[in-house]
């Protein structure tokens, strides 16, 4: 299959847009903590900006290698995940209470990005086996669950629940039944439940969520555990409709590190209700944009992989989002090509030069994406095999219409053939008659009458010819 000319050019300027609101709101959140730590207002966007550098080095990169060679590393690579995520438990930084950090990056950035391949390219093979749980969905549960647990014992609750929401989702667009899916998100309920009630950090956030829903906050503990939610909220309402003005923020000296997890909060407040719409708009445009490449990549494999990535920016979006506006409990995501950090700019950027990748090779064709029953849209292979006849039809000239004319005309020569022999031996008889009859007398008229003008009318008088001797007589 031949490549697009061009690449999707509506998905890169969404992005870069995107990293350049996250340097504005990085650099704008982050001076005075940085000149009162460091001394100089725009150490952490330097940083930024170098890590924006990686991530579009990362990006170019990812789009300069067909998608498709990826399979063959997936199982290698989930392994490679894994122990990393082992490595992280064992040597890690701890950082707030959390030990996911080695060497200067997030394993498990890296290891979301990797299931996503992995799921994609087992659900793509196996995808047959989908309809049945043991056979098809457990094993793949197993490896997610692994990931998912890995980044539990960190702890990350936040990015655990991520990476479970990340994987239903690819499952779903893989085949996956719906029956099944729904088993497994109520299977899921009294974890959740039972983690509410032991995990005192979970418990507290659960707290808070759930006494945001008062429009008043009277049982909001805004100088505890309720702090960050309640800076957010004011952060956003201060903001209006049209904000407060670029570097104008007043709520960046209150919520604690408000480049990173509360970064569109900072962006709410100077750059008010439209602002903030703005950027919602932005992640809903790449997420039609990443749904569409999947819509038209050329193969089940493709198909998955573009919606798994497309969910893994729309997911963190969504939640880093619901936060911020306290619709879903604190987790400490950050907000994809926004909040400041390394690890996830990177992987993101590289997950959009994938799709990139993917954009040039899809086909024009617009398919639904695959449905329950793991099956390729017939509408699909119907158009595939339909333009493959006519590529046959343009390459053999007219061979076919020539050969359907001969078949014609074959099939319908004798019948043909016999009216056409019995009008001909029907017709001639009369015709020739009428013919010999019209030949045979005109002549004989004519000869004649000149014989009677060169020889008078001896057949009627009957007299013989003169004497020679009158005849000299009359001469002399």
């Amino acid at each position: 299959m031949k490549a697009a000319a061009h690449c999707d050019r509506t998905l890169v300027w969404a992005t870069l847009l995107l990293v350049l609101i996250g340097m504005l709101t990085v650099y704008t959140a982050s001076v005075h903590v940085a000149h009162y730590s460091f001394g100089a207002s725009d150490v952490f966007l330097k940083r930024n900006a170098l890590r924006a550098l990686f991530g579009m080095a990362a990006m170019g990169f990812a789009y300069s290698i067909d998608y498709r060679s990826y399979r063959k590393h997936a199982k290698r690579a989930i392994l490679l995940a894994i122990g990393l995520l082992v490595a992280t438990l064992v040597f890690g930084q701890t950082i707030r209470g959390m030990r996911a950090q080695l060497l200067m990056f997030q394993p498990g950035e890296i290891a979301k990005l990797v299931l996503v391949f992995y799921l994609a390219d087992v659900l793509a093979r196996r995808h047959e086996e989908l309809s049945s749980f043991v056979r098809g969905l457990l094993p793949r549960l197993v490896i997610a669950g692994v990931v998912v647990g890995l980044i539990l014992l960190q702890p990350d609750f936040g990015n655990a629940v991520a990476v479970v929401v990340l994987s239903l989702v690819i499952l779903f667009l893989g085949g996956a039944r719906l029956a099944h899916i729904g088993g497994l998100g109520l299977a899921a309920v009294p974890g959740f439940i039972l983690a509410v009630r032991i995990v005192p950090h979970i418990a507290e956030r659960w707290a808070v969520w759930m006494a945001s829903f008062d429009l008043t906050l009277e049982g909001l503990d805004t100088r505890g555990a309720g702090y960050q939610i309640y800076q957010s909220l004011v952060a956003l309402g201060s903001g209006g409709v049209l904000g407060r003005g670029l570097g104008a923020s007043l709520q960046r000296a209150f919520i604690p590190d408000p480049y990173t997890d509360f970064a569109f909060s900072i962006w709410g407040e100077e750059f008010g209700f439209i602002g903030a719409v703005a950027v919602v708009g932005i992640f809903a445009l790449l997420m039609s944009r990443g749904l569409r490449i999947a819509r038209r990549a050329p193969d089940r494999y493709g198909t998955i992989l573009a919606g798994g990535l497309t969910a893994m920016v729309t997911v963190y979006a969504v939640i880093n989002i619901g936060v911020a506006t306290a619709l879903i409990p604190t987790t400490g995501l950050p907000l994809p090509f926004v909040s400041y950090g390394g690890s996830s700019l990177i992987v993101n950027m590289a997950a959009i030069g994938v799709l990139l990748n993917m954009s040039k090779r899809g086909t024009p064709a617009r398919a639904s994406l695959p449905g329950r029953s793991g099956r390729a849209p017939a509408a699909r292979v119907e158009k595939a095999q339909t333009a493959r006849r006519g590529g046959e039809d343009r390459q053999g000239g007219s061979s076919r219409p020539a050969a359907r004319t001969t078949k014609a005309r074959s099939s319908a020569s004798p019948e043909a053939a016999a009216r056409t022999t019995k009008a001909r031996s029907s017709a001639p008889p009369k015709a020739a008659a009428r013919t010999t009859r019209t030949r045979s007398s005109a002549p004989s008229k004519a000869t004649a009458r000149t014989t009677k003008t060169r020889q008078g009318t001896p057949s009627k008088a009957g007299a013989r010819p003169p004497k020679a001797g009158a005849t000299k007589r009359k001469r002399s």
